[in-house]
């Protein structure tokens, strides 16, 4: 299937999971914002893209459909992919990530047990 930017939902049920998708990465734990300031100040030395503390989500939107919501950046290190996706009547939440040699592996290392963690309070926040 063709993701369709920019389609309108089919039915008040999904107008709300599509909200309830996009909510769930702008309105994130409010430790993530500290992780994602830390773990900025950690790789400025290497060069690595950092966060822009201004933007409401951590990472930009990309094309999807009116049932998913996908998330993600490439960078030197790894290429991540986050998406949420209803069925109309559940949220799917799912992550890719793209380790580029051993720096992605190093990097995303420390950043995994995060990452279960802020999934399921994102969802619990989101669906409040």
């Amino acid at each position: 299937m063709t993701p369709q930017v920019g389609a309108r939902p089919r039915s008040d049920a999904d107008v709300q999971h599509a909200r309830d998708a996009r909510r769930l990465f702008r309105d994130l734990p409010p430790c993530v914002p500290r992780l994602m300031r830390l773990r900025d100040a950690l790789v400025r030395p290497s060069g690595l893209r950092r966060g822009d503390p201004r933007a409401s989500m951590p990472f930009p939107c990309l094309p999807a459909t009116e049932r998913e919501v996908i998330i993600g950046v490439d960078d030197r290190h790894l290429d991540f992919r986050g998406s949420v996706h209803t069925d109309g009547a559940t949220l799917t939440p799912a992550a890719v990530v793209h380790f580029h040699r051993a720096l992605g592996r190093l990097y995303f290392r420390p950043v995994r047990p995060f990452h279960r963690r802020i999934v399921r309070a994102a969802l619990r926040r989101a669906l409040v």
